[in-house]
Formats: structure tokens, C-alpha cells, sequence
């Protein structure tokens, strides 16, 4: 047990979490009778004992079966709400559990206007003030600064290890032997070991952006004994401070992406393709791998727009674009570089090239299975020419004998599609080492 007034009444009941969730249910509600217990199952058997007004359960994720367990103290509590406080990044099963008897959920730590809410019990809102919400916290120190102006790329870039730069960003702002932050159901640490396992925090301050709370920062030990009313206030500025970084990487890295894919097509348009050709290029010139570029064309494409129209040719080009991803690799990439032209890196990380060698099996195999089911799709635009009557022809070449550059190595698979245009169309063309061979068209 946690405590127990001698007043009498109806109780509020703790179940679970007592170390982090009794002192913030003692600072809300006493001198209100508030009973403890550490697990599900002496909760369970503590309920019937005792006038329960309310129930705060605290979510144990190690817990095998917690929607059974919140099912039997529900149905031992009789009216008394059943409450759940759980992480943010548990949020999900906080709202799984009300479908099984929880009146409500908070998300931890808890304010004590929720825990009224959600419980019915007044709270003592002077309780703590300063703790919930510091007047003004200290100027930064040169090296929080200088810390906070590394930091702001890596979020930017979406970097996992962006997350550990904050969390070492708060040990040397309040001063902590070690700290940890949750954000986005990812965590990063600093400062002692033990901060991704069995690591107890002295503080625990939300990281929110607006009303929403995304995240939350943990933090160890003080190194100079307890933490001052400055040292909280600093932390929740950072609270606020990281949630509106988190907006602004991830407004970012959308901006991003939308500059990366073709409006049409969803495809990584041709800027991202240059850069992860050029990527994979140094790669392979560093680990003596192979690059292969394949380019190619929809055959006779202004005649489809010309009869069906351009929606039917946006249409083609979305579908033929789609097909090739479903026939690729998960190394491979498929990108609209304009037009009705494509360009797909075939990407071999499988060993070394050896002398002479040419395309790997793999990627003939890939165009060969693109050419079948481009024979059997049904483009639905088409009309009597919806299956089988649209063709495709395209142009391979491969880093190092074709080019030793992105664009270059782009440029040999084109005149190699213009050998297979040549050639009659409807086929796809692959260069050897420095000279086209008839031997290799596909």
C-alpha cells in the first residue's frame, strides 16, 4: 500500500506503476484516502475490500494479457471509472483497453486536471504549480547552443541518431547523468547504460507540439543531488522547444519527398534518380560491384495520346510504371525521368565483377518477366487494344564499361534504346563491354 488516510469515504485505488504514479496521485488529491498496489493481480483481489471511488491502473507493457486484466478489475469495481495512464507511445493500447473496460486512459505523466476529469475526484491545482508549468526557464549555455545548432540537420535528414543528440543535449542542459527520448515510438539516449533498459527516470517531461503530445523526455539521476526549480523549468522549455523541431523535420522531410517523386506517377522523378544512381556508382566503384541502367519507352506513345486521349496517356504511363515495380527487386529502382521514358537502376550488391563479366542473369530475368506481364495486363484506357497491343522498348547499360558517371551511364542505355527502336522496336537492347551486341537483344 501506498498510504492510507484515516479519514473515511471511498478510497482512490492505484494499481500498478506505484514508484512513478503515487507521488503525482498524493501532490493531486490528498488528503483524499488513496490505497496502492503493485500488480494486476493484488489489485484484482484489493477492489472488493474497501469503498472504491476510483481506479488509476498503470500500463504495464510486459503484461502478456492486460485486456484481461482490465476486464477483471472492471468487473470487481462496480461503478467506480477504471482508468488507465500509459506512455505515449502506448497510446494506442490505452484506447484498446477502454474497448475492454476502462472508463478512460491518460497519458503519462498525468496533469492533474486529466486524472479530475477522468477519475471525478477534485484536485489540489496548487499542488506543484511550479513543477507543471516553470515561469521562466535560464538562457542557454554556449554549449546547449552549440549543441541545438548540430542538432537541427539531423532532424532535417530524419536521422535515428538525432534522438541521441537531444537526449545528450539534456544532460548538459539540466545537468543529468544520463537521459533518454521517445519520439515517435523511437528512442535515443545519453549518459549512463542503463538508459534503453531497465532505466528509471527522476524526471519525466512531454514533448509536445500544440495540444498533442508526441513524445516525452526521461531523465536520470542529477549530478549535483536534486534538481532546482530552474533545472525543471529549462526541461520543460525543451519539452515545448523539441515538439516544434519534430513539426519542422517532419514538414521537411515531406517538402522532400514531394521534391523527389513525380506528381503522376509516384515515382522518384529524375533528381532523386541522379542522386541514388550517383550513390550506388560510388558504391560499386568502392566495393567492385555492378551498376546496371536500363531506359525505356512506351512504342508509338504519341498515337495512344492522339486516339484515347491524354488522360488514357497518363493512365498508361501510371500502370506501366506500376507494372515494373511489381516485376522488380527490392534493391531496384524505378523512376519517370520524363515523358513516356522510364529508367531503372538495377542495383547487384552480391559479390564482386569479376573480368569480362557482363549484366547479371538477374536483371535480363526481371525485363523478361516486365515483358510478359506487360502482355497480359489489361490496360482498361485502351479499349480494343487493352491487352497484349501495347509495347515497350528499352536500352541497358552497366557501370564500369559503359560509363563510370550517372548521367553518362544514363545517356549509353538511351543509345542503346535507340539500337532497339532501330532494330524494329518492342524489344530491349544490351550493350557489351564498349560495343553493342545483337547477341544480347532481348
Amino acid at each position: 500500500m501506498i498510504s492510507r488516510d484515516t479519514e473515511a469515504g471511498p478510497r482512490l485505488l492505484v494499481i500498478g506503476d506505484l514508484s512513478r504514479l503515487a507521488p503525482i496521485v498524493a501532490a493531486a488529491f490528498a488528503p483524499n484516502r488513496i490505497d496502492g498496489v503493485h500488480t494486476y493481480l493484488e489489485g484484482i483481489a484489493e477492489v472488493p475490500r474497501a469503498p472504491t471511488r476510483a481506479i488509476l491502473v498503470g500500463y504495464d507493457p510486459t503484461c502478456r494479457h492486460p485486456e484481461a486484466a482490465i476486464a477483471a478489475i472492471k468487473k470487481v469495481a462496480a461503478d467506480a471509472p477504471v482508468v488507465v495512464c500509459c506512455e505515449p507511445a502506448y497510446e494506442d493500447m490505452g484506447r484498446r483497453l477502454c474497448e475492454f473496460g476502462a472508463d478512460d486512459y491518460v497519458i503519462f505523466p498525468p496533469e492533474s486536471g486529466d486524472l479530475e476529469k477522468s477519475l471525478g475526484i477534485p484536485a489540489r491545482r496548487t499542488q506543484r504549480r511550479w513543477l507543471a508549468t516553470p515561469e521562466v526557464a535560464p538562457a542557454p549555455s554556449g554549449e546547449e547552443l552549440a549543441l541545438l545548432a548540430d542538432l537541427l540537420p539531423r532532424m532535417a535528414e530524419g536521422e535515428s541518431v538525432a534522438l541521441d543528440a537531444m537526449a545528450g543535449l539534456i544532460c548538459v542542459a539540466v545537468d543529468a547523468e544520463c537521459a533518454m527520448v521517445v519520439l515517435d515510438e523511437r528512442s535515443g539516449s545519453a549518459g549512463c547504460g542503463e538508459a534503453r533498459s531497465g532505466f528509471h527516470p527522476a524526471l519525466i517531461e512531454p514533448i509536445v507540439h500544440g495540444q498533442a503530445r508526441v513524445g516525452q523526455i526521461r531523465v536520470g539521476r542529477c549530478r549535483r543531488g536534486g534538481y532546482s526549480r530552474e533545472q525543471v523549468a529549462k526541461l520543460h522549455h525543451y519539452g515545448s522547444l523539441f515538439g516544434r523541431i519534430h513539426a519542422f523535420a517532419v514538414r521537411a522531410r515531406q517538402w522532400r519527398a514531394l521534391a523527389m517523386t513525380d506528381d503522376l506517377t509516384g515515382l522518384p522523378n529524375r533528381r532523386h534518380l541522379l542522386r541514388y544512381l550517383s550513390e550506388k556508382i560510388e558504391i560499386a566503384r568502392r566495393d567492385g560491384k555492378t551498376v546496371t541502367a536500363l531506359v525505356f519507352d512506351i512504342d508509338d506513345f504519341k498515337r495512344y495520346n492522339d486516339t484515347y486521349g491524354h488522360d488514357a496517356g497518363d493512365q498508361i504511363l501510371v500502370e506501366v510504371g506500376q507494372l515494373f515495380v511489381q516485376c522488380s527487386r527490392k534493391t531496384d529502382m524505378v523512376s519517370r525521368y520524363g515523358g513516356d521514358e522510364f529508367v531503372v537502376v538495377f542495383w547487384d550488391p552480391e559479390g564482386p565483377r569479376s573480368s569480362g563479366s557482363r549484366h547479371p542473369e538477374a536483371v535480363i530475368e526481371v525485363v523478361s518477366r516486365f515483358r510478359q506481364a506487360l502482355r497480359e495486363h489489361r490496360f482498361s484506357r485502351l479499349g480494343p487494344e487493352a491487352q497484349g497491343r501495347l509495347t515497350i522498348s528499352g536500352g541497358l547499360a552497366h557501370f564500369p564499361y559503359q560509363a563510370t558517371q550517372a548521367e553518362p551511364l544514363i545517356a549509353a542505355a538511351d543509345q542503346a534504346l535507340m539500337k532497339a527502336k532501330e532494330a524494329g522496336k518492342n524489344r530491349f537492347w544490351v550493350t557489351g563491354a564498349g560495343a553493342v551486341e545483337s547477341a544480347n537483344c532481348v
